[in-house]
């Protein structure tokens, strides 16, 4: 038996054992997250399961449509005792933002991510590096223990790959991701229904867009722009109806590296990568403490916004001089 199968037997033992299951993903939550946990949130609970869904940061208005998206809870502190805890998409238990103790209050803990670097922090490790998304491993998984996967559970996985690859744009789009986008689509998943769901944009983003890109700056390679505490109040869009603001810039064809500064505070800025052709900007945010993938990345820089993008720009042409010395 192969060590991917041991461990997916392990997965479902653990879960036939427990009555009471946590599920929880990273901070700042996106559709792999939100969507593969509500996967599960919807296979689970029709097998009778207690689940509570619960992430530090609240739920991206976005994700608002797949199926019992009203039971994604957010909070700073989780008190109570579960027989199983599946974490989503965190490379190691920081990312999750600290919000429980998993050695006090799970008996079992269960790490599912496609994370390079991952830290194994988990009673059982499910960790696949080459997976478009933790939405792929959860087909598998669920396809390996012939499972159903009904039309609510594929809209779920469906929105976890689509917004992972990038809508299929990233390097990380496989054959076998198409594959697998083929058999949720059969499965129920309506690709144009998801997609006008999750890219559409309200009037209060687009105005918040159209004063990012007024910021845009293009050296070379690399283009960035920023988004301060008084753009959003100036224009009333809401943080999480930025999440693909950067594909603007990434779209720009000289742009090999893409950057965009979030002010979250008088001294804490939000800054997300994205790159394409051989740009590893996980190497650059894993330097400011945070991390991703090659081509997607993020972190947290605590300093005021000029001060941060200084600091993270400094970093980025440092990295593209040590490229042209190789």
């Amino acid at each position: 038996m192969s060590d991917d199968r041991v461990k997916i037997e392990k997965l479902s033992s653990f879960i036939k054992q427990s009555k009471k299951i946590l599920l929880s993903t990273h901070i700042n939550p996106d559709g792999d997250g939100i969507g593969s946990g509500l996967a599960l949130v919807n296979k689970l609970t029709k097998m009778g399961k207690k689940v509570d869904f619960i992430n530090r940061d609240p739920l991206p208005v976005i994700y608002k449509f797949l199926p019992a998206s009203s039971m994604v809870k957010n909070s700073k502190k989780i008190t109570g005792k579960y027989d199983l805890a599946i974490v989503l998409e965190c490379p190691e238990l920081e990312r999750n933002g600290n919000i429980v103790d998993y050695t006090r209050h799970a008996k079992v803990t269960v790490n599912i991510d496609h994370h390079l670097g991952n830290t194994m922090y988990g009673d059982l490790n499910i960790v696949d590096p080459t997976a478009a998304a933790v939405g792929e491993q959860l087909y598998r998984i669920m396809k390996e223990l012939c499972w159903e996967i009904d039309r609510d559970v594929a809209t779920c996985i469906y929105t976890a790959i689509v917004t992972d690859t990038g809508s299929f744009m990233y390097s990380n789009t496989t054959p076998e991701v198409h594959i697998i986008a083929s058999e949720l689509i059969k499965a129920g998943a309506d690709p144009q229904y998801i997609s006008s769901q999750v890219y559409a944009s309200t009037e209060e983003a687009v105005k918040l867009l159209t004063q990012m890109l007024s910021k845009l700056k293009v050296e070379g390679r690399i283009g960035y722009s920023y988004l301060t505490k008084k753009m959003f109040r100036n224009t009333g869009a809401l943080e999480s109806e930025t999440d693909n603001f950067i594909n603007s810039i990434r779209a720009i064809k000289t742009v090999e590296t893409a950057m965009l500064f979030k002010e979250t505070g008088p001294s804490s800025v939000k800054v997300s990568f994205r790159s394409k052709g051989t740009a590893d900007v996980n190497l650059i945010a894993r330097r400011f403490k945070g991390g991703g993938h090659k081509h997607a990345a993020g972190a947290v820089i605590n300093l005021p916004i000029k001060s941060a993008m200084k600091t993270v720009l400094s970093e980025v042409r440092k990295y593209y001089r040590l490229k042209r010395t190789k």
